[in-house]
């Protein structure tokens, strides 16, 4: 009998320190801040390309772009080509109005690389569109 003690001791600390350390794996998971999901706005940038010779953006506006003054366009067409068109003006006092359109006209029937940049009242500019067509 004195054999079966120390095994049943053994067993019975083991498996106390073993509860232990989930309890406190698990305490620290719980103390830990909730995850917050983030969802991203909708662009107020929108672009088309209702055929292969001409490509539509649109900027609809946002609350969060009441300050952008100017967008300025580059697309490189499949051929290296690379056009530039701005709608806007980076240098007013005016912010760009919600519904303004730009379209660029040229050979678009292979893989275009678009970027659209913001500049803003602040003097910032930011890419606000990045994409292939």
């Amino acid at each position: 009998m004195n054999t079966i003690i120390p095994q049943f001791r053994n067993t019975s600390i083991a498996l106390c320190l073993l509860i232990i350390s989930v309890l406190i794996i698990f305490s620290c998971g719980c103390s830990q801040p909730a995850l917050t999901r983030q969802t991203n706005a909708p662009s107020p940038i929108t672009v088309t390309q209702p055929d292969n010779s001409h490509i539509l953006i649109s900027y609809s506006g946002s609350p969060e772009t009441n300050n952008l003054l100017e967008l300025e366009a580059t697309v490189t067409d499949s051929t290296g080509k690379v056009q530039t068109k701005s709608v806007g003006d980076r240098y007013s006092t005016t912010p760009l109005r919600w519904g303004a359109t730009l379209t660029l006209t040229g050979n678009f029937n292979g893989n275009d690389h678009l970027v659209v940049t913001g500049y803003f009242m602040d003097g910032s500019q930011r890419p606000l569109v990045d994409t292939s067509l």
